[in-house]
């Protein structure tokens, strides 16, 4: 399997209420509909952090996109549901912050 995932912040003129709605409402119908996507999920950061640490105070969300592999992902991405999902992007994520981290899976253990 092959993931990326997506450290993104909103942009500056928008709230986090704002940003929230639109990464729930508006993007998500958007990314489930690149072909190939195995998984995704959206996970918001979660300020003030977690035991005693605030890691990524800047950032708003963690976006995963599962393939089946580097190609399928980049074959998604450049398919006209990929263009429309990064159009849409730029429309509440402030898109020179957004890191992006592709890695395989090595192992996974899901409890059932």
């Amino acid at each position: 399997m092959f993931t990326i995932a997506f450290l993104t912040k909103r942009r500056p003129d928008l709230s986090l209420d704002e940003y929230l709605h639109h990464y729930e409402k508006v993007h998500f119908p958007l990314a489930v509909k690149l072909p190939g996507l195995v998984s995704y999920t959206q996970q918001p950061i979660v300020h003030g952090g977690w035991n005693g640490t605030d890691s990524f105070p800047e950032y708003d969300g963690l976006s995963l996109y599962t393939f089946e592999s580097k190609d399928e992902a980049d074959a998604a991405f450049a398919s006209p549901a990929g263009v429309a999902l990064n159009e849409d992007t730029g429309l509440f994520m402030d898109w020179p912050s957004v890191l992006s981290i592709p890695v395989e899976t090595l192992q996974q253990f899901v409890r059932s």
